[in-house]
């Protein structure tokens, strides 16, 4: 028997000796894995005009080769996934933002590849689609970055409603299938995909729905390569359901929602007072830069550090927006009492989520992954004030195309 367990012994030992040699090996196999992907990216963003602009905008280093790998790690997807969340997690933070650009323009062209081509080859040969698709379009646009989505979003719109004699679909309506694709686009993709409609069509789309259906809802074609139906009369037959089922105007909303920014100091605490209750409150300033789009239902219109109606822009036409400016009231301590009593302190990132005070919420939105939204906002003088607030978590899959698509594991 004593022979029979040092036997064991003498095998586990080895066992747990390879398990580390193989652990050590595949970390090591990671890193080289990780530079192939910075180079294979390379190479794939040379094959599209629009991500080569996109590569060039980001700065040579870090930030450059962050896009260069997260070309290759999207390189065929179209969902979101855990996969590509560690991939970007295990960057420098320097590296993170390229790597989220890429995979966030990655997954819209992905998703819509082939009209995509298309409207990208009828601009090449239309010079009234090329000068729609290639102006600058308003005010809103300033990023660069926009630009490239503006115009993959035109792209698209182009290759479902562009001239069929120049290989698009020619459909003459919108409907669900369409608007299905567009509502599944980026703030600034979904513009680019209005305005090619009312290019070719003449009249503008329905303003994209308050809420958006799972990416790729909508009729299935078992034969088409998108899952949807595109069809002239499908689409006009929704278009004219979707007129006669549309809602009455709603009131504009009065909450605005926030994106978090490492690093970026938002928060300045003005005042303080005692309420009725003996607790301190702290008046906090929050400082940010105003949304030119919408916030919208999942936050998927913010950028880190910016701030938004959910249903509409804060208007940066004027001089008083530069900033917006919003005073908020929290306690100093929620915590108070765990601390008199001598019980565990939350001391973990999302604590503001259970005990949202003067030093959670800063710490929260530290991280751009996370949101915070004011209620029963309206603006007094230069500054906007609120009733009440808290954080805003969207749905896993949706979080504002930070989050990375599906990696087959």
């Amino acid at each position: 028997m004593e022979r029979m367990i040092s036997k064991l012994t003498v095998a586990f030992v080895v066992l747990l000796f390879a398990a580390a040699v193989t652990t050590a090996g595949s970390q090591e196999k990671q890193a080289v894995d990780v530079n192939a992907l910075a180079a294979k990216g390379e190479a794939i963003a040379n094959q599209d005009p629009l991500a080569v602009e996109l590569r060039n905008q980001q700065p040579e280093g870090p930030a450059r080769r962050g896009f260069d790998i997260g070309m290759a790690a999207a390189e065929g997807q179209t969902a979101d996934g855990p996969g590509k969340q560690r991939l970007h997690d295990s960057l420098d933070q320097a590296e993170q933002g390229g790597f989220a650009t890429a995979v966030s323009f990655s997954l819209e062209r992905n998703r819509n590849a082939k009209l995509a081509g298309i409207g990208a080859a009828i601009a090449n040969v239309d010079k009234k689609v090329a000068e729609a698709r290639n102006a600058e379009p308003d005010f809103r646009y300033r990023a660069a970055s926009d630009l490239v989505f503006y115009r993959l979003g035109f792209d698209i719109a182009t290759g479902i409603f562009g001239n069929p004699a120049l290989g698009a679909q020619g459909n003459t309506a919108t409907g669900p299938g369409s608007l299905g694709i567009r509502d599944a686009l980026s703030a600034a993709g979904q513009r680019g995909f209005n305005a090619a409609v009312k290019l070719h069509l003449g009249v503008a789309p329905p303003s994209s729905a308050p809420e958006r259906g799972p990416r790729g809802s909508g009729a299935t074609d078992l034969n088409s390569p998108y899952g949807q139906v595109y069809n002239k009369n499908s689409d006009a037959a929704g278009a004219r359901l979707a007129d006669l089922l549309k809602p009455g105007p709603e009131p504009p909303s009065n909450e605005i929602r926030c994106r978090g920014f490492r690093g970026v100091g938002m928060f300045t605490a003005e005042n303080s007072k005692v309420d009725s209750t003996r607790e301190t409150i702290i008046t906090i300033l929050l400082t940010s830069e105003p949304g030119p789009y919408a916030a919208g239902p999942r936050g998927e219109g913010l950028r880190p550090g910016e701030c938004s109606w959910v249903d509409r822009p804060i208007d940066v036409r004027n001089v008083n927006e530069r900033w917006f400016l919003m005073r908020f009231e929290t306690p100093a301590n929620a915590q108070l009492k765990q601390k008199l009593h001598g019980s565990q302190v939350d001391t973990s990132p999302t604590a503001a989520e259970r005990y949202p005070d003067a030093r959670t919420i800063p710490a929260y939105m530290n991280d751009p992954n996370h949101y915070w939204s004011f209620f029963g906002v309206k603006k007094v003088d230069n500054f906007y004030v609120t009733t009440g607030h808290g954080y805003f978590k969207p749905p896993l899959r949706d979080r504002d195309r930070v989050l990375i698509p599906q990696q087959p594991e």
